[in-house]
């Protein structure tokens, strides 16, 4: 794919610009191409204005503007002598007036004119937020995807403000030195994924508030500007691998991984993990342990959301995955998180017939990006329903796990946690009795009984014991009992390896006992022929079919 300095070097006489910042654009133009002529086109502009005068902000705007179709009519009319150099209409906020049927065909004509017309040198440049080309002028220019700032620029951009606004240590009465903190690479780090607007008004509003340039507010400002695409959040997670009980064999799985994070891992050449993908039912820590991830590696977390990517417009879905992966990449090295992604990227075979393909083709973008990316970005999914998911999709992960209800040891070392976090003291608490009598619950309902017990000693003036909980955990539906379809399911797409003791279509995330799984298969079956028994039973009607 070609970058906006070949296609205007090659004279192209139509590129469609993808930025984040149509200001960024123009002066980066502005700076590298200063013997090209160079004009602007915007709908609050009275006429095209050259790049220079808009630089500057030379312009008036008035109420009453040319129309698109006019000023691509004049261009296309336009008489140029032998040789004259080439001319560039730059126009902003093509979204807006592209999909016009008869600015469309202005430009068709444009393009045409060029091809026959040796005399008639002129560049079109759209230049828009997001990917929006009509159909019919794809085959006629090149998409140029404008990356936002790297950190060659983010440092520079870095230097000139510190320099700008004065920054210095400063000393109070009482003697105290506030340090200024320089441009060092955490800070560049956390400017990853802004514009350079965005940078200088960090800076600004920082030097402001703090007279400094206080790195968490810098790290507030980035979280903030990320929501506002409403594509994408920054997670803050304080989650770690300790406040997590169990899953030894996923926690062990992902701190190898660390590995190719690391610098000696890098200069060792291993090569980056794509994704990791976590299958189970919910409440059983597959969201806890993707935010423990960044934490574990020092990256941030990046929450993708596919649903919101999608809109009625024609073309802003596709647009709009673009988008999301160019902000991600900018961003990098970071982990990307999909919560229960098959609401997202469900419907894939049948998009043709209820979305015309939009579905389809949004995946395959994904699917592409999660193939080709050479950016450090690991991709962390979760999934409640395997089988919504297209079998391209799971395969993209470098590894799948099963996330199943905790086992003895495991339930002990969750009550362990939650009592620390309670502030009582867990050796006070029959652990053992705690963990039998909670079996086959998910960590999320363990933590819900703790949370009513302490209710219920509340209530009573009395301090919480091993008694009030189990109380309440009498009461307690387990979700085996309330998912017991969904788990038998998901246990038949795992499957089980007796010689590795694993399963086969994805790894346990905690060791396995047989004797344990084959008890938990046969209370399913056995909760499935219960209601089966009661859904035939006389005078009650049957449910619908699963």
């Amino acid at each position: 794919m070609l970058n906006l300095d070949q296609c205007l070097g090659a004279y192209q006489p139509l590129i469609f610009t993808v930025a984040e910042s149509d200001i960024e654009v123009l002066k980066y133009l502005h700076e590298h191409f200063q013997d090209k002529k160079f004009y602007v086109y915007s709908t609050t502009f009275t006429d095209k204005i050259p790049l220079a005068d808009v630089i500057n902000h030379k312009f008036i705007t008035k109420s009453k503007s040319r129309s698109t179709q006019e000023v691509l009519s004049e261009i296309l009319n336009r008489d140029f002598p032998t040789q004259a150099p080439a001319e560039t209409y730059i126009f902003l906020d093509a979204d807006a007036y592209i999909h016009d049927r008869q600015n469309i065909r202005k430009i068709k004509d444009i393009v045409s004119r060029y091809q026959m017309d040796e005399n008639f040198v002129v560049n079109l440049v759209f230049i828009s937020q997001f990917v929006s080309v009509p159909p019919a002028l794809e085959r006629l220019g090149e998409i140029v995807f404008f990356d936002l700032p790297g950190d060659k620029l983010l440092r520079g951009m870095s230097d000139f403000l510190t320099e700008k606004l004065c920054l210095k240590d400063e000393v109070n009465d009482k003697g105290e030195v506030t340090k200024v903190v320089k441009p060092t690479d955490e800070v560049i780090n956390n400017l990853r994924g802004l514009t350079l607007h965005e940078v200088e008004r960090a800076y600004v509003q920082s030097f402001h508030i703090h007279k400094r340039i206080d790195l968490d507010f810098i790290r507030n400002f980035k979280k903030s500007a990320i929501a506002k695409t409403d594509l994408l959040s920054l997670m803050d997670s304080s989650v770690k691998f300790e406040d997590i009980g169990g899953m030894d064999t996923l926690k062990g799985w992902i701190k190898k991984s660390c590995g190719g994070w690391s610098i000696e891992g890098q200069k060792f050449g291993l090569p980056l993990m794509k994704g990791l993908l976590l299958v189970g039912l919910p409440g059983c820590g597959k969201s806890l342990i993707c935010k423990a991830i960044g934490n574990q590696w020092g990256l941030p977390i990046v929450q993708f959301d596919p649903s919101r990517i999608f809109s009625s417009r024609v073309g802003e879905s596709e647009g709009n995955i673009r988008r999301v992966l160019s902000i991600v990449e900018n961003i990098s090295p970071c982990v990307m998180f999909l919560d229960e992604v098959e609401k997202g990227f469900a419907g894939s075979q049948s998009s043709t017939f209820s979305d015309s393909g939009v579905t389809a083709r949004v995946i395959g973008t994904f699917l592409s990006w999660m193939q080709d990316c050479t950016k450090p970005v690991f991709t962390v999914a979760t999934s409640n329903n395997i089988h919504y998911l297209p079998p391209e999709l799971i395969q993209r992960f470098d590894e799948k796990f099963f996330v199943s209800l905790p086992q003895m040891r495991e339930r002990i070392e969750i009550y362990r946690i939650h009592l620390s976090k309670l502030k009582r003291d867990p050796s006070k608490f029959d652990l053992e009795a705690l963990s039998q009598a909670s079996q086959d619950l998910s960590g999320r309902e363990i933590e819900q009984a703790l949370r009513e017990a302490m209710y219920d000693a509340f209530h009573d003036g009395i301090d919480i014991s091993t008694q009030i909980i189990l109380k309440v955990l009498a009461k307690k539906t387990s979700l085996l009992t309330t998912m017991s379809e969904s788990l038998k399911s998901m246990l038949t797409w795992v499957g089980w390896d007796k010689d590795k003791k694993d399963g086969i279509r994805a790894r346990f995330a905690h060791p396995v006992e047989e004797d344990n799984l084959a008890r938990l298969q046969d209370q399913i079956n056995q909760l499935i022929q219960d209601v089966e028994k009661e859904g035939n039973a006389p005078g009650v009607e049957n449910g619908p079919t699963i």
